[in-house]
C-alpha cells in the first residue's frame, strides 16, 4: 500500500458533556515533523498524542489541532484574582469621587468582573481525570487518523498508477532509442568515408586507419550499457511500487539514478534523432521525480 504525504482527516468524540475535535493536515517533508496545537491544560497529554501519531504517520509535516468544550462542572473551577479586583475597585472609587458620580455597587461589581484576568476558569486535571480525558481524546484522534490515512491511500494509489504509466512510456522510448542506436555508427561511417575521399582525391583511403576511427567512434558513442541500466531501473521501480509501504526515499534515489543514465545517453548518442527522444525521456523521468516527492 502506497500513501501520499498530503492528506486531511477529522475526528470527533462526544460523551458526558464533553466534546473533542481533532483535525490532521499534512504536506510534503523529507522527514517527520509533528506540530500539535491543543489547549494549555492538556499539555500533559501532548506526548501521548505525539506517540499515537508517530505509530501511523511516518513522513511529512503534520499539523494537528485539538479543540475541546465541556459543560461538565467537574472540568472547571471559577476563581478570581483578589489583588487585581481590589485594585480595580480602588480605581473605580477614585473615578467616582473625582467626577462626583453616585456609587452603584452592583454596576461596579459587574464592571470589575469584566476586566481582563479578574475572573478565570481554572482547569485542574488529576491523574484519574487525565486518564479519562485521554480515553476520550484518543478516540477522536484515532478517528481523525483513520480518515487521514484513507485520503493518503487514495492519493497514493493515484500517484502509483501515474508513475507506472510514466515507466511504461519510458520503456517505449528506450525501444525507439535502441532501434536508432546502430544507425548512428553506420551514418558516421558513410560521412567519414565521403569526407576522406573528398580530401584525398585519387589517393587510396588507409583502410586500417579508417576502421580504427570507426571503432573509436563506436566505442565513444555506445549507449548499450546505459540503456540496459535504465531498463533495470524501470524494473526496480515496478518492484518497489509492488512492495508498498514507506518507499518515498527509495523512489527518489532511483529517479535520480534514472536521470543520470538518461543524461549520459543524451551526451553520448551523437545523433539528433536520438537526442529528440532523449529530451522526451528526460521529461518523463523528471515527472516521476516530482511525483515521488509526494510519496511517504
Amino acid at each position: 500500500m502506497i500513501r501520499s504525504m498530503t492528506g486531511y482527516g477529522k475526528g470527533e468524540n462526544q460523551a458526558d458533556g464533553r466534546k473533542f475535535g481533532v483535525e490532521i493536515k499534512a504536506v510534503n517533508n523529507k522527514f517527520s515533523e509533528y506540530h500539535i496545537r491543543l489547549p494549555r491544560f492538556f499539555n500533559p497529554l501532548e506526548e501521548r498524542l505525539r506517540k499515537l501519531l508517530s505509530a501511523h504517520i511516518f513522513r511529512g509535516r503534520v499539523d494537528v489541532s485539538v479543540n475541546f468544550s465541556s459543560d461538565a462542572a467537574r472540568d472547571a473551577k471559577i476563581v478570581y484574582n483578589q489583588a487585581l479586583a481590589q485594585a480595580y475597585h480602588g480605581i473605580l472609587g477614585q473615578i467616582s469621587e473625582k467626577f462626583a458620580l453616585a456609587p452603584d455597587d452592583s454596576k461596579k461589581l459587574e464592571l470589575i468582573a469584566r476586566f481582563p484576568d479578574v475572573v478565570e476558569i481554572e482547569r485542574e486535571l488529576g491523574e484519574n481525570a487525565l486518564e479519562e480525558l485521554w480515553s476520550e481524546l484518543s478516540a477522536a484522534a484515532n478517528q481523525a487518523i483513520d480518515n487521514f490515512l484513507t485520503m493518503r491511500q487514495r492519493e497514493g494509489a493515484a500517484l502509483c498508477a501515474d508513475i507506472r504509466d510514466k515507466g511504461r512510456k519510458i520503456e517505449g522510448l528506450l525501444t525507439i532509442i535502441e532501434e536508432k542506436a546502430p544507425l548512428v555508427v553506420e551514418h558516421y561511417r558513410e560521412k567519414l568515408k565521403k569526407r576522406m575521399e573528398e580530401a584525398l582525391g585519387s589517393i587510396a583511403v588507409d583502410e586500417a586507419r579508417f576502421l580504427n576511427e570507426i571503432a573509436h567512434f563506436s566505442d565513444k558513442s555506445a549507449i548499450d550499457e546505459e540503456i540496459t541500466r535504465l531498463k533495470s531501473h524501470i524494473s526496480q521501480l515496478y518492484q518497489i511500487l509492488d512492495e508498498g509501504g514507506t518507499i518515498g526515499r527509495k523512489l527518489d534515489f532511483l529517479a535520480q539514478e534514472m536521470a543520470r543514465e538518461a543524461n549520459t545517453i543524451g551526451s553520448k548518442a551523437n545523433s539528433v534523432n536520438i537526442s529528440k527522444v532523449v529530451i522526451e525521456l528526460k521529461g518523463d523521468i523528471e515527472k516521476i521525480r516530482e511525483q515521488v516527492q509526494n510519496i511517504e
